[in-house]
């Protein structure tokens, strides 16, 4: 008889440790937190954005007003297509020979001055008051020479705007000429106040020339 009660016992006990070990293997099931699936992005979409982006464009070069590409491109058009690669015209090419050659007409010619600014005499050199004289004669030669181009600029740009107001040019054209003719009147009589010497050597040279005349 006890024999029947122990075995009861121990099968009450086994299914009571059953149970208690289901009801947390549920309990556990619950708490346990959900994995999200996060799809990656493929590699292969990397490398379509890639190749989506637009190519470097070549370089350009500017000869004879013409827009010309740049040697790889060139050798890329001229292996499709050459007579579609943009060359210089006939006439530039011929200018630009002739420039090499003969040098550019538009370049003004070089004018060589005549008047040499004179050298100083040993005798000036070694006297301050004898070289300080030099000096002076120098800046009056330059200062003569100034004013007596400017009178002759002053003569044709009188000229000119006559010939202006006679052919009817716009008004602010022969202003500026005006302007212009105003200005180196100016600059000629502030030379002339400051220097009176200058302007007994002008007198001397135009009675000099009516004279020859």
């Amino acid at each position: 008889m006890r024999v029947v009660f122990a075995v009861v016992a121990g099968l009450g006990l086994t299914i009571g440790a059953g149970a208690v070990w289901w009801q947390a293997k549920e309990n556990a099931a619950e708490q346990s937190p959900v994995a999200l699936s996060v799809p990656q992005s493929e590699p292969s979409a990397h490398r379509e954005l890639a190749s989506e982006e637009p190519p470097a464009l070549p370089m350009v070069e500017i000869i004879g007003e013409r827009y010309v590409a740049a040697p790889e491109a060139l050798l890329a058009e001229q292996n499709r297509d050459p007579s579609q690669v943009p060359v210089p015209s006939q006439a530039v090419v011929t200018a630009l020979r002739e420039s090499m050659e003969n040098g550019d007409p538009r370049t003004p010619p070089l004018v060589r001055s005549e008047d040499l600014r004179e050298l100083p005499s040993a005798a000036e050199l070694a006297d301050p008051d004898l070289y300080q004289q030099y000096e002076q004669r120098q800046n009056q030669k330059v200062y003569a020479s100034f004013a007596s181009a400017a009178t002759q600029k002053i003569t044709e740009l009188e000229t000119m705007i006559a010939r202006a107001e006679a052919d009817g040019l716009p008004p602010e054209q022969i202003q500026e000429g005006r302007e212009k003719l105003e200005g180196l009147r100016n600059q000629r009589d502030e030379i002339l106040q400051a220097h009176p010497e200058v302007a007994e050597t002008l007198q001397s040279a135009s009675a000099g020339s009516a004279a020859q005349e």
